[in-house]
């Protein structure tokens, strides 16, 4: 009887659906939509209304198309984004943006810790500095898993889900005027004394430190080059989450805390009460701590990944030493919250951690932009004139915010 070559009739085996590749983006979005996010939303949403909403679209549409220029380079390479930098560009350059990306990655560990202890103590009663250690802790404890990126993956999920969830139900209970909303989509200037809180928007929207991590996830989930189509609609849907998240955040507060100060955590969750009931200040508190937790614990990793990457010690999620570094992170952002809480009020120090991104950012962009146009890295998947002119856009902007930043 004749034989037959398995390689001849072994059947191929089908690609996962889009909704089963959800994952990398959905943990980008998780520590993007951080407790900076729902702070600068509200704050501006309560100043100006749904005046802004623009600048979130805006920076969302940023925010994917550099999150695909990473995920594209690190799944055409065999080796590491920062690995690809070295052999390119040079050890120098990746150790650079290795360091520059730690450091903020440590300076918004000080706004998540707030934000967990603050949304905590609102839904307990008990003072922030006992949650402050609490929730280090619980960090700390996902470090400890073997498989990290697989239960990670299901955490970010999950915390995204609840926050969608407790959002969206007050946007539905706060019951805004649609055409009002839809008229904050025409882009226009912001009044003066605002632009400190604008910037601060597009940097806690548009997170190219974040964006850079998007290369170790999609090599993480073991995407090819034949998968650089679902890499891209895999982050249209989990940044595209990302948008929408802030916008309600904006559109609530634009319709229920107009014109009132928004300096706590606490009076952003009582000032629901009168209005929506107590049901909304619990959910508003969730939505908080979920965004807060989410990047407790990928923040760091993040920040300590990019940082051993650009070192050459390994990049991958389940490595040594990017959990070294990631721990050190975490505990980092446990000593400055506990500092801040002594010296002034948290509110302000989330708003910080926000504006010291504008510093560092647009090295990362710029060397993405330059990866997604070389050859060498990227092959004949080179950026094209629309990506190039949008890409340059965005990198204008961070350097405009940069020079802003440093003047003000």
């Amino acid at each position: 009887m004749p034989t037959v070559s398995s390689s001849a009739t072994a059947p191929t085996a089908p690609r996962p659906g889009l909704l089963r590749s959800l994952g990398p983006s959905l943990i980008t979005a998780s520590v993007v939509i951080g407790p900076g996010t729902i702070t600068v939303a509200s704050k501006l949403g309560a100043g100006l209304g749904y005046a802004l909403l623009w600048v979130i679209a805006l920076a969302t549409t940023f925010m994917w198309l550099f999150s695909t220029m990473a995920a594209r380079v690190a799944i055409l390479n065999p080796d590491s984004l920062l690995s690809v930098v070295a052999r390119l560009y040079g050890r120098p350059l990746a150790m650079l943006m290795g360091v520059l990306a730690f450091l903020v990655t440590t300076a918004f560990q000080l706004s998540n810790y707030l934000a967990c202890a603050t949304a905590l103590t609102v839904l307990s009663g008990i003072g922030e500095t006992v949650w402050i250690a609490v929730v280090g802790a619980g960090g700390l404890f996902f470090l400890l898993v073997r498989q990290l990126y697989r239960f990670v993956e299901k955490a970010m999920a999950a915390l995204v889900f609840a926050m969608v969830l407790a959002f969206v139900f007050n946007l539905l209970a706060s019951r805004p005027p649609v055409g009002a909303v839809l008229t904050g989509l025409v882009p226009r200037p912001w009044p003066e004394g605002y632009t400190a809180l604008a910037m601060a928007m597009v940097a806690t929207t548009f997170s190219v430190i974040a964006a850079l991590y998007q290369g170790a996830l999609a090599r993480q989930k073991g995407w090819t080059e034949a998968d650089l189509g679902l890499s891209r609609r895999e982050a249209l849907v989990g940044l595209g989450l990302l948008g929408t998240i802030s916008a309600v955040i904006m559109i609530t507060a634009g319709t229920v805390l107009r014109g009132v100060e928004v300096n706590s955590a606490a009076v952003m969750a009582e000032q629901f009460r009168p209005v929506l009931g107590p049901v909304a200040v619990w959910l508003f508190s969730l939505g908080f701590l979920s965004a807060g937790f989410s990047s407790v614990v990928i923040n760091p990793m993040v920040g300590g990944g990019l940082l051993s990457d650009g070192l050459g010690l390994g990049s991958g999620v389940n490595d040594r030493w990017p959990r070294l570094l990631t721990a050190i992170g975490m505990v980092a952002g446990v000593a400055t919250a506990y500092l801040t809480l002594r010296a002034g009020t948290a509110i302000e120090g989330i708003v910080w951690a926000q504006r010291t991104t504008v510093l560092a950012v647009p090295l990362g962009a710029a060397v993405l932009l330059v990866l997604a146009n070389d050859r060498r890295a990227v092959r004949e998947h080179r950026n094209g004139w629309l990506a190039n002119t949008v890409g340059v856009a965005a990198l204008a902007v961070l350097v405009t915010m940069t020079v802003l930043r440093l003047r003000g």
